[in-house]
């Protein structure tokens, strides 16, 4: 880990929620704690053999979106599907926000963990900013 990265930590009773609290933590890097209210609504699926691969690759498509697509959620929510996990947004173009931090770059490689504990579930992950 070096000056320029970023580690979210995020708790929640169900993984789903987990994950999405990740998604709002790395988005709250960038556009701080207010949100602006959503333009459009987009979903997406992904897979994956552990927690850990499918908090990786949320995270990833998220940020993929906000680099590519100009694509900020401002709400998310992630629900169990067959194959992995469903992730639907509430999202607001790019040039509709003022950044107040930097944007994230990548989720660090292996860095992605994502564990049931007694009392909820905890994520976290490295984002190379």
């Amino acid at each position: 880990m070096h000056a320029g990265d970023l580690r979210i930590e995020t708790w929640a009773g169900t993984r789903e929620a987990c994950i999405a609290e990740a998604v709002d933590a790395v988005v709250g890097s960038f556009i701080g704690p207010a949100r602006p209210s959503p333009s459009a609504r987009s979903s997406f699926r992904v897979t994956g053999g552990t927690d850990a691969e499918l908090l990786q690759a949320v995270l990833g498509q998220v940020i993929s979106d906000v680099l590519e697509r100009q694509e900020v959620p401002v709400a998310t929510a992630v629900s169990v599907i067959a194959e992995g996990l469903e992730v639907c947004r509430e999202t607001v173009s790019a040039a509709a926000i003022l950044p107040s931090g930097a944007l994230p770059k990548a989720v660090s490689r292996r860095s992605a963990l994502c564990r049931r504990f007694p009392s909820g579930w905890w994520c976290t992950a490295r984002i190379d900013l």
